[in-house]
């Protein structure tokens, strides 16, 4: 396999939140991906060559692989067995050909751990914070590149606490499919949504300038205001707020510039609020 065969299958891993690893016809491991290195404690040099059909049975993986930080993350034998394989060729898959093995995990299987590779999705497939701050990346670098304006903005439904306290977590995180659902159904093919945390969704809106991201918010809120949880029969309340990209900004200042709104948000009697 080729140093650029390599690096497309590390982008391709980074970009979904998956772990790649490719197994050969003899079952011999061609290609293991940075994120199966984090999850394994096991790096490409001590895992390619060898046989996978070995590899969950070997001493080092069932003891974790890697130091006590390793160890406090997952535990790697159980995490790799969730990797699932496909023939390379559908034509040959009886064949014993080659084969991709895909492990795909979400943010929500680690609680508080910056930076691990998978967390693109929540539990409930919906784009996570982490997939935020890497389309904000993006943008940023379209801006640069190609001076195109783009806003972030935030939706906190602010009685989500009641709604938990009564139903429990698990209803909410269906509420917040749903939720997720409405909101995708009404942006633009170009724009994105996720959540950031359990009572606020994200929305990134590609060339869009201060004036089109109030028209977004508007239509956000009342969207948001005219949910109901039909087992309270109690409707949404919520607060909107966004902000355009500015020249210099990073992921992390256009963020906290959002959150700081969506407080403005919360005490505003209009519960919405989009500034430059």
């Amino acid at each position: 396999m080729t140093v650029a065969d390599e690096n497309i299958l590390a982008a391709i891993a980074t970009g979904t939140g998956c772990g790649i690893v490719i197994v050969d016809a003899a079952d011999r491991i061609e290609y293991w991906s940075p994120q199966l290195e984090v999850v394994s404690g096991l790096t490409a040099d001590q895992v390619v060559g060898q046989p996978w059909s070995e590899l969950l049975l070997s001493s080092g993986l069932s003891e974790g692989g890697g130091d006590d930080a390793d160890d406090e993350l997952v535990d790697a034998a159980t995490v790799l067995s969730g990797v699932a394989f496909y023939p390379e060729d559908a034509d040959t898959a009886d064949s014993g050909g080659r084969r991709v093995g895909i492990l795909r995990l979400t943010s929500q299987c680690l609680d508080d751990v910056d930076n691990f590779p998978f967390a693109a999705e929540t539990a409930n497939g919906i784009p996570s914070r982490r997939a935020m701050f890497e389309l904000i990346q993006s943008q940023i670098a379209f801006r640069v590149r190609y001076q195109t304006p783009f806003a972030l903005l935030f939706l906190r439904i602010k009685n989500y606490q009641s709604f938990v306290d009564v139903l429990g977590s698990e209803v909410w995180d269906i509420t917040n499919r749903l939720i997720f659902d409405q909101l995708s159904s009404i942006i633009r093919m170009a724009d994105s949504v996720g959540l950031y945390d359990e009572s606020t969704f994200w929305v990134v809106l590609a060339n869009s300038t201060l004036s089109g991201a109030r028209v977004a918010a508007e239509k956000i809120k009342r969207l948001g205001s005219s949910m109901k949880v039909d087992s309270l029969d109690i409707f949404l309340s919520v607060a909107v707020a966004g902000v355009v990209a500015h020249p210099g900004d990073n992921c992390d200042t256009m963020v906290d510039r959002g959150l700081a709104q969506i407080e403005k948000a919360l005490e505003s009697s209009s519960g919405l609020v989009v500034t430059e």
